[in-house]
């Protein structure tokens, strides 16, 4: 008789325990249809959603583009003064337009009104102050930018008179605004890449 109990306990307990660990399935909640104030909301967010993820884009692949140039040496090659003078330039061009499309990307996607939330208050007021808008965000990105712009025109206008009257002072000048430019995106990575990017 005992063998026989053991043989239907040994049937019976894997049956047993899988139909106490199964799960079922949550009820069913019956979907509510959406305010018309809800439906706009809820498009106005796909579409910030779409445009801020084409302008990430945008600035990502200029960011990296000039990361990695920043690991190469400028103008290796180059072994006299007008090859040195040619590759400077293009450098710089390189530099600056991947410059450009970054900085454009980034007070583009501040630029960009976040959705105002259906029944809440507009400006938001957080627990440090009232919270920042798409107006403010680019008007201190401006200001940034318009002061940054005059440090590399101050800098690099050292660096001309420090190497004034040397062949390598168009080389100097261009690396410094290569340099500056990279720095920049550096900053500009680090201050809104976390947020936007």
């Amino acid at each position: 008789m005992r063998p026989l109990v053991l043989a239907l306990a040994a049937a019976l307990i894997p049956a047993l325990t899988l139909a106490q660990t199964t799960t079922q399935p949550p009820p069913q909640r019956p979907k509510q249809a959406l305010t018309p104030q809800q439906e706009a909301y809820r498009k106005a967010i796909v579409d910030f959603a779409e445009q801020s993820d084409k302008l990430q884009a945008t600035a990502k692949i200029a960011y990296s583009a000039e990361t990695k140039r920043g690991t190469a040496n400028i103008c290796p090659n180059a072994n006299n003064t007008v090859a040195i003078n040619e590759c400077i330039l293009h450098e710089m061009a390189l530099t600056s337009a991947n410059y450009k499309a970054y900085a454009e990307a980034i007070r583009a996607l501040l630029a960009l009104p976040t959705p105002d939330i259906p029944d809440m208050p507009n400006p938001y007021q957080g627990p440090t102050g009232q919270m920042s808008t798409s107006a403010t965000e680019t008007a201190a990105f401006d200001k940034a930018e318009a002061a940054w712009q005059n440090y590399v025109s101050a800098e690099c206008g050292a660096v001309d008179t420090h190497w004034r009257g040397g062949t390598i002072v168009n080389f100097e000048i261009g690396e410094c605004h290569i340099r500056l430019a990279r720095d920049r995106m550096n900053e500009l990575e680090s201050v809104y890449g976390k947020d936007h990017l």
